[in-house]
């Protein structure tokens, strides 16, 4: 399984080729695990992204046909060190590495997206995010990733970044719904 998170916020323009991310499996945490805070950096904060499980075996998907191969929604719930531009050039490190680390990176309750009707309003802590279908743009995004990489079966997309960024406290949790119905919450420690 790999994770293919692109580096923009919803409604903005796609690039070709993408501006994206690779997580590495190990960075998943399992199911109904919680995050613990890694020891190499002090201070972290949680981004949020719409999170789309890919159904099917595909290469150069057209967007037309794109809806065919994903299945799941959720959202998804991402570790990152505070400033992490700054702890990178400190660090002397690239933007990849962030990726990489163990248990960085949470998935919400997977729903059937034949559920969703297209708009999808998410609510994080009290803050309420509406996306339409064209401001994640799954069909194109699918489009443009595929030409770059085989997908395969229970890869994830992250098409964008949410608007929203919390500090990352331990002994906390983060409640999120998914069009009011929903409910399910992330537990970082």
């Amino acid at each position: 399984m790999k994770v293919l998170a692109l580096t923009r916020k919803p409604g903005e323009p796609l690039t070709n080729p993408p501006s994206l991310e690779v997580i590495v499996d190990s960075a998943t945490v399992p199911v109904s695990r919680p995050l613990f805070l890694p020891d190499f950096d002090s201070d972290w904060c949680v981004k949020f992204y719409p999170a789309f499980k890919i159904s099917r075996l595909g290469k150069d998907i057209s967007a037309k046909f794109a809806s065919r191969y994903f299945d799941s929604f959720t959202v998804a719930l991402r570790l990152y060190p505070l400033g992490s531009e700054a702890w990178l050039s400190a660090n002397n490190l690239t933007k990849g590495v962030l990726g990489i680390y163990d248990y960085c990176l949470a998935f919400g309750e997977w729903q059937p997206w034949s559920d969703i009707s297209g708009d999808v309003s998410v609510g994080i802590d009290g803050n309420d995010i509406n996306l339409s279908a064209g401001m994640i743009e799954i069909d194109r995004v699918i489009e443009s990733v595929s030409h770059y990489t085989t997908l395969k079966t229970g890869d994830v997309i992250l098409p964008c970044e949410l608007p929203v960024c919390f500090p990352a406290i331990a002994s906390s949790d983060v409640k999120v719904k998914i069009n009011s119905e929903s409910e399910f919450e992330f537990r970082i420690r």
